[in-house]
């Protein structure tokens, strides 16, 4: 016996609405009964036309279940990678940041020849420190020394 087709409702509208040329409606879903005496002036008996009808929306269950799981697939994926990005987004910041503190090669340059100059100035005048540091020393020394009391 022959399977015949299902029924495609929205072609029959549009057809219908191009003849008459109305706006379009909102599509009304067929009843059970429809479906049934659809199928029955197929040529199919009431129980094999209710079988094909409970075929027909199982198929159709299963195409939206799976179409909603694919979705919600693509959607965890791409709000993943979304976190992903967002993670490594943040990491190249803080190292932006890194890098823009620390001082170029002139810089760096222009801070050693400062710090060598500052370095040579500190041993220039340091004898010179002590050497006085050393007479303030004997001086109180001497000033508070009993044994060289005149």
């Amino acid at each position: 016996m022959k399977q015949p087709g299902t029924p495609n409702a929205a072609e029959e509208t549009r057809a219908e609405q191009n003849q008459t040329g109305e706006k379009q409606k909102p599509k009304k879903i067929p009843t059970a009964t429809e479906l049934i005496s659809h199928y029955q002036k197929r040529g199919l008996e009431p129980a094999e036309a209710s079988v094909k009808i409970i075929e027909d929306l199982q198929n159709a269950l299963v195409r939206v279940v799976s179409t909603s799981k694919n979705n919600a697939s693509n959607t965890d994926k791409l709000l993943t990678d979304a976190r992903k990005i967002d993670a490594i987004n943040g990491r190249l910041a803080v190292v932006d940041a890194k890098l823009e503190t620390k001082p170029g090669y002139a810089e760096t340059f222009v801070l050693g020849l400062a710090s060598g100059a500052a370095l040579n100035g500190f041993n220039a005048v340091l004898p010179h420190v002590i050497r006085g540091i050393g007479q303030v020393w004997s001086a109180v020394k001497s000033g508070t020394d009993p044994s060289s009391a005149s």
